[in-house]
């Protein structure tokens, strides 16, 4: 690094700052001290300099679950953008579980890993009394209710209008809603959404909701809450279920019982899962930028943790719906 600084003519801190990364280098030094690092064939040592600087260069994501869709994509985007930036990634399971949660994160404490990417809306347990916790988490897709603490979301209740105000204009007024447990704030939302709506239309009457009572499972979650529903020969025209694989579940319990979707019945979900399209017939849902979400947040916890960026940042990004074949015209 010596013999660099001094064919660029600068001191070997702004070489060090060069080769981090750092945007406190001059654009031209940057480009200078690229060119002198191609003809010398210099190598960084990313160990010595991630002992040296006392970090990990290692990410932990903690998620309720690998299996479903929704988070898969997500990770996807974090893997890659933490890639690009020599950042290794470590994968935690909850499982649903406080306990196991609390354990994962205290990776963080023990110098294992830099910071936390966490897709459950949770601080852990074992991080709640650290005092600059907020510059090593970032919260995706689930907020988490702390204002100092960067998220990476959609405008839930807004999609959630949305949705209903697109019922509402096909003529459906009977709309059950299957929403998800509500110690998640996400899940709050889109049902305050659905109760706001329905009020706001003078539907009292006629709303109902049904919820679950774990994030695991969805598809049978939404095949036992529909055919209860069914059972007591209370059909609502249509159904708008918080996740697609609620939907999925939910319009596998209406076919059994002998419905057609969406004569009978209409189905709406959310999320856009890749197979929501190949389904017959195809579903509509609110389509998430699930990738884009991974890559926000994860660019976010890069720039606190190793850029020193500021904490706090709530990125909203944008929703579409998208409509499909699954909910009729009845007006």
């Amino acid at each position: 690094m010596a013999e660099i600084a001094r064919k660029a003519g600068v001191d070997v801190s702004t070489v060090s700052r060069a080769l981090a990364g750092s945007p406190r280098v001059a654009k031209e030094t940057r480009a200078l001290i690229d060119k002198v690092v191609r003809e010398t064939g210099y190598v960084v040592n990313e160990r010595a300099r991630a002992l040296r600087d006392q970090r990990a260069n290692q990410i932990l994501v903690i998620s309720t679950d690998i299996a479903a869709p929704f988070y898969s994509d997500v990770i996807q985007g974090i893997v890659g953008t933490l890639a690009e930036r020599g950042i290794g990634v470590l994968l935690g399971i909850t499982l649903n579980q406080e306990k196991r949660e609390s354990q994962l994160a205290k990776q963080l404490l023990t110098g294992v890993v830099d910071g936390i990417i966490t897709l459950t809306g949770n601080i852990p347990k074992s991080l709640e009394k650290i005092p600059d916790i907020n510059r090593k988490i970032v919260a995706i897709s689930r907020p988490i209710d702390r204002d100092d603490i960067t998220s990476v979301s959609i405008d839930n209740y807004a999609a959630t209008k949305e949705v209903m105000a697109y019922l509402h204009e096909m003529g459906h007024r009977k709309i059950l809603f299957i929403g998800g447990p509500n110690y998640s704030q996400t899940y709050r939302n889109r049902s305050a959404a659905y109760r706001d709506f329905m009020q706001d239309n003078d539907l009292v009457e006629v709303m109902s909701t049904r919820e679950t009572e774990s994030f695991r499972d969805d598809a049978e979650s939404g095949f036992a809450i529909m055919s209860s529903i069914l059972d007591s020969r209370s059909i609502p025209t249509a159904a708008f279920c918080v996740t697609d694989e609620l939907a999925i579940g939910a319009m596998a319990a209406a076919r059994k019982l002998g419905l057609a979707i969406p004569d009978d019945i209409s189905f709406f979900g959310f999320d856009d899962l890749k197979l929501t399209s190949l389904m017959s017939p195809p579903l509509s849902t609110v389509s998430v930028p699930r990738f884009e979400m991974g890559r926000c947040g994860a660019d976010a916890l890069f720039n606190q943790i190793y850029q020193g960026a500021k904490a706090s940042d709530k990125i909203v990004l944008e929703h579409h719906l998208a409509l499909r074949n699954s909910v009729l015209q009845i007006l």
